[in-house]
């Protein structure tokens, strides 16, 4: 065999080797993409890469906003990386999205500070749409997406023969956001499989971290809803809803299933974490929320329950071991430290519930008096047994007995001092 046969016979059989290549804004298109001579913007940079393929996105600040057109494959993954230093602002560049990422799987974008997208009208800082499997968002920075409807990380599966899966969302940041009427970082329709763990998400305007299922628009089939997934250690402070009364949640889970909201932090929203189900015929279902930290909320810590009797409902979830403290201690309408709506067959065990001076420490709505199992919570205010406040199907219960004795929920709960060290909240950036 010759040796030209030999090596053609090599080539052919020897896969590709993944490659590393670099850009910066002092590249030039015509280099090689390397880290001596780099390439010079993103876009045209990421469409070169292959599966395996890394992009090192270099210190400065680029002027585009990016679609990614292609996806590794398993265990070649096409990684975007934001090394120190990278920005990526939308400032004067049409189109309502920093990162789009269609019917693509094997994509990670990593470590970019995504900036100053203006004037939105339903747009995002990183927007994945449509399907696909096994993309991973980490320790990016997302903040100045300004406008209406303008969030910071977006997963929308709409197609109901194939979902969103395999997808982690883990150690972003999403501040100084726009999302009303929508949601800082929201995951919605066919959606399953899934981490978003570690985030830090403030000073939003609406709901910091949603769950979603059961809009028409994303699918019509009540099956295929956000789903088997994990929303854990992440910290939401400050995002509050700007319309109809400020009832926006630190975490909400909207008719969604076979959710994990574990060792979370919220303060200072409009309420702590809240599962419902907003659509009519959708029914919220085992969903287990526990040892989360809630304070300092305006309106309510722990919630659950459908808004109303025309909407949907919450079946089957728990809700063990968290920490709900002085959850309604500057609104006007005090809603509770724990808040029952419309919902049956659900456990609540295992809670502390610190209610501040005069405001309630459970309230349940008349859709939520029956088929739902309160056991071994923890209950204190400072005024004392006989004076701690709940309400009961509208009528304000003056003491922790009478409570009891009325609503034969939580027969053997506790009433005492409960010493609670709660984390620090940074302070809103000027």
């Amino acid at each position: 065999m010759s040796s030209r046969i030999f090596l053609a016979l090599l080539l052919y059989s020897t896969p590709l080797l993944a490659a590393d290549y670099y850009v910066s804004p002092e590249g030039d298109e015509s280099s090689a993409g390397s880290k001596t001579a780099p390439w010079e913007n993103i876009q045209d940079s990421m469409d070169r890469l292959k599966p395996g393929d890394t992009l090192h996105v270099s210190r400065g600040q680029y002027r585009e906003k990016l679609y990614v057109n292609n996806s590794g494959t398993e265990g070649k993954p096409i990684t975007i990386q934001g090394e120190p230093g990278a920005i990526i602002s939308g400032k004067g560049v049409s189109g309502e999205n920093l990162i789009y990422i269609e019917d693509k799987s094997h994509v990670r974008v990593i470590g970019l500070e995504l900036r100053d997208n203006l004037k939105c009208n339903d747009g995002s800082g990183i927007r994945i749409y449509g399907s696909g499997s096994h993309i991973e968002l980490r320790n990016n920075k997302i903040h100045e997406v300004r406008g209406k409807d303008a969030m910071g990380i977006t997963v929308y599966g709409i197609n109901e023969d194939a979902s969103v899966s395999h997808l982690i969302i883990d150690g972003n940041e999403i501040y100084d956001c726009d999302p009303a009427e929508s949601e800082a970082l929201t995951l919605n329709g066919n959606v399953e499989q899934f981490q978003v763990t570690n985030n830090n998400i403030h000073d939003c305007n609406n709901i910091g971290i949603d769950f979603i299922g059961g809009e028409e628009w994303a699918s019509k089939r009540p099956d295929l809803v956000t789903r088997n997934g994990i929303c854990k250690g992440n910290r939401v402070f400050r995002c509050r809803a700007t319309y109809e009364g400020g009832y926006g949640a630190g975490i909400y889970v909207d008719c969604g299933m076979n959710i994990v909201i574990e060792n979370n932090i919220i303060a200072e929203c409009d309420l702590g974490i809240e599962v419902g189900a907003e659509n009519k015929g959708c029914v919220a279902s085992g969903v287990v929320v526990q040892n989360n930290i809630i304070f300092h909320n305006e309106k309510a810590g722990l919630v659950f329950g459908g808004y109303e009797n025309k909407v949907g409902r919450v079946k089957d979830c728990k809700f063990l071991n968290n920490i709900c403290m002085e959850n309604s201690k500057h609104a006007k309408d005090h809603s509770g430290e724990l808040w029952i709506q419309w919902a049956e067959g659900n456990t609540v065990s295992g809670n502390t519930f610190i209610a501040a001076p005069s405001a309630p420490l459970v309230n349940v709505d008349h859709g939520g008096l029956t088929g739902n199992t309160l056991s071994g919570n923890r209950y204190y205010t400072a005024l004392g047994a006989a004076e701690a406040l709940f309400i009961h199907d509208g009528e304000d219960v003056l003491g922790f007995d009478k409570w009891k004795a009325l609503s034969q929920m939580d027969l053997n709960a506790t009433f005492g001092p409960i010493e609670v060290k709660l984390p620090a909240v940074p302070p809103r950036a000027n």
